[in-house]
């Protein structure tokens, strides 16, 4: 029997919906709780290409509403986007699976075929706010989704079309501002906003048709389902144009991580994990090797290095403080390119 026989007898979907979703290329921004739920539904359905970005690795905190993730995969610290794509391969190996275990860069779009949608299903708006800027000037559409406690709110976003995340969220620089607010989210909203979503995904792949200017707001513990009209504002600063500046981000430069006093860096020069345990090694500094990380103690601060040449150093209040530890690293680690 047809491997999609049960999605092809809806009869929005049909056979020729189903060579649709088939031909379909579509990225997801966040692999963790609802990027994963999106991406097991889309593999399931039978997506033709599937994009994975996002930098994290699991941790026993994800287990609570993160899918596809297991304790193996957090004792591991493995990339979110590796871990998923391990088991979404199990589930249809047919599905072609890309996957980029770093931030959303504006260069990653230019490694992917012509988007058919993207889904944001990250966690802070300074990836959205790169989202909706690459959406205009690539002309694709995505699907805004957002969680925080027990509500939810979804809204497909087309700035070349309709509305975008700057008409939605005109206070868009405020709301990035408290990208380091730390919020709880319930185990059962994950599921009911992303299937609302890949509903909305999977009927703009079929008909090419959606409201663009409909935001919904679900709640999971009281249940309701609102649904509101965002008009697309004359005097946008983002898609009154039709190409926008990309920021530019220095991934070499030292940025704090969010509520502790630890700093994210990349080296200017991406360096194999066997040259970094040689080099540590040498110097007799003990090492734990992960298959994608070294962790370290160097200077008395713990320092995580990833195979993607980010590295974590921990425990250091300042900048200042962190700069000289991280030049210091350098120095040391230079001997092992």
């Amino acid at each position: 029997m047809q491997r999609y026989d049960r999605q092809i007898r809806v009869k929005q979907i049909g056979t020729a919906g189903q060579a649709k979703i088939s031909a379909s290329t579509v990225l997801i921004v966040g692999c963790g709780a609802l990027g994963t739920y999106a991406a097991e539904q889309l593999v399931r359905a039978g997506v033709g290409t599937l994009y994975l970005v996002d930098p994290d690795t699991v941790s026993t905190t994800n287990l609570q509403r993160q899918s596809l993730f297991t304790e193996a995969d957090a004792e591991a610290a493995a990339f979110k986007v590796e871990a998923a794509a391990a088991k979404l391969k199990q589930i249809n190996h047919h599905v072609n699976l890309k996957v980029f275990p770093v931030e959303l860069r504006p260069e990653l779009i230019a490694q992917m075929k012509p988007l058919t949608l993207a889904l944001d299903c990250s966690d802070n708006y300074s990836v959205r706010d790169l989202l909706n800027r690459l959406a205009l000037n690539h002309h694709f559409p995505f699907i805004l989704t957002a969680c925080a406690g027990v509500s939810g709110q979804l809204m497909l976003l087309d700035p070349q079309q309709g509305p975008c995340l700057n008409c939605l969220f005109p206070d868009l620089t405020r709301l990035k501002e408290r990208d380091c607010d730390l919020l709880g989210v319930a185990t059962p909203l994950i599921p009911l906003l992303s299937g609302l979503q890949i509903a909305m995904a999977l009927r703009y792949i079929v008909t090419g048709k959606a409201a663009l200017d409909q935001l919904t707001t679900v709640n999971c513990w009281q249940p309701t389902l609102q649904t509101f009209q965002v008009h697309k504002r004359p005097h946008c600063p983002i898609c009154q144009h039709q190409q926008v500046a990309i920021p530019t981000t220095e991934y070499t430069r030292l940025r704090q991580l969010c509520g502790r006093n630890a700093w994210s860096v990349y080296l200017p020069r991406k360096l194999s994990l066997a040259a970094v345990t040689q080099s540590l090694a040498q110097q007799q500094l003990a090492y734990r090797a992960r298959e994608n990380m070294v962790q370290f103690t160097w200077q008395q601060a713990p320092v995580t290095y990833f195979k993607t040449g980010k590295v974590y150093l921990y425990e250091l209040t300042t900048k200042k403080q962190a700069q000289q530890h991280y030049q210091a690293l350098w120095q040391l680690l230079k001997i092992a390119r």
